[in-house]
């Protein structure tokens, strides 16, 4: 199992929630394929937002379709998720980004968005998946 970083802007998470899918353009491909059931997908929302709000996991395969819903030939190669219970935060209260890369302490000295502009998805390591993990377990 892999777990994956995955900033969105503020519209595409509210499809994402709505619909169950989460998709990527062409150019992201290569890196999609990667991408396989069980594997879990941390969605981190823009501004205005600002952070982590979910863990979803991944049941399908990568799939090209062109069904309109982000807009015309947006985000062909897509994936079905589903929500993790417990790993789904309120929005007006995300998880720092910060909070997975930095060291206890440290967390708001690290200034992490800068560094995601032009990216889809991305790998983190399990050590960031267990520190992210401890933010919703101490919410339950």
């Amino acid at each position: 199992m892999n777990v994956w970083l995955c900033p969105v802007k503020p519209r595409s998470w509210r499809i994402i929630k709505t619909r169950g899918l989460f998709g990527v353009p062409k150019q992201q491909l290569d890196t999609f394929r990667n991408v396989k059931p069980d594997d879990l997908l941390v969605f981190h929302v823009l501004k205005p937002i600002n952070g982590i709000v979910s863990v979803c996991r991944v049941v399908s395969q990568v799939f090209e379709n062109y069904q309109d819903i982000w807009g015309k030939d947006r985000y062909p190669f897509r994936v079905r998720i589903e929500f993790i219970p417990n790993m789904l935060r309120d929005e007006s209260k995300p998880i720092p980004l910060s909070t997975i890369f930095g060291k206890e302490g440290k967390q708001s000295e690290i200034k992490i968005e800068p560094y995601l502009r032009n990216v889809w998805i991305t790998k983190i390591s399990k050590q960031q998946y267990n520190n992210l993990q401890k933010f919703f377990d101490n919410e339950t």
